[in-house]
């Protein structure tokens, strides 16, 4: 059974991008271009890794992973983004991130960064 991925990302270019490279890779991944909609579709299914972006509309990424590893600790969450800081990664890590990448993503790195959290024990 293929392991499932949710990128959470409001660029539509960059988040169609990932789910064929990772679809490629044999995973099945969702998208969802909001936390809202992230929210929604974490409802009805779960999924191996998280990707999602810091910059969202709405409630921010960073937001989106503290609330919902409140109730789903051991769920692997990756974080995104174009603004990248000491603060943002602090604020990352702190919230649960299992890895932290800055954009622009070249497909290597994210390909490697997927299957090291993937593999990484929780």
């Amino acid at each position: 059974m293929a392991e499932r991925l949710l990128i959470v990302e409001d660029e539509d270019t960059l988040c169609k991008s990932l789910q064929r490279v990772l679809h490629r890779e044999g995973y099945e991944v969702d998208i969802a271009d909001s936390a809202e909609s992230a929210f929604t579709l974490l409802e009805h299914q779960s999924y191996d890794l998280i990707i999602t972006d810091i910059i969202l509309p709405g409630i921010s990424g960073i937001e989106l992973l503290t609330k919902y590893r409140r109730t789903n600790p051991a769920q692997k969450v990756m974080v995104i983004t174009a603004y990248a800081s000491l603060t943002t990664a602090m604020e990352s890590i702190k919230a649960g991130a299992c890895d932290f990448l800055v954009k622009p993503l070249m497909h290597d790195e994210m390909k490697r960064a997927v299957r090291k959290a993937l593999d990484t024990p929780r």
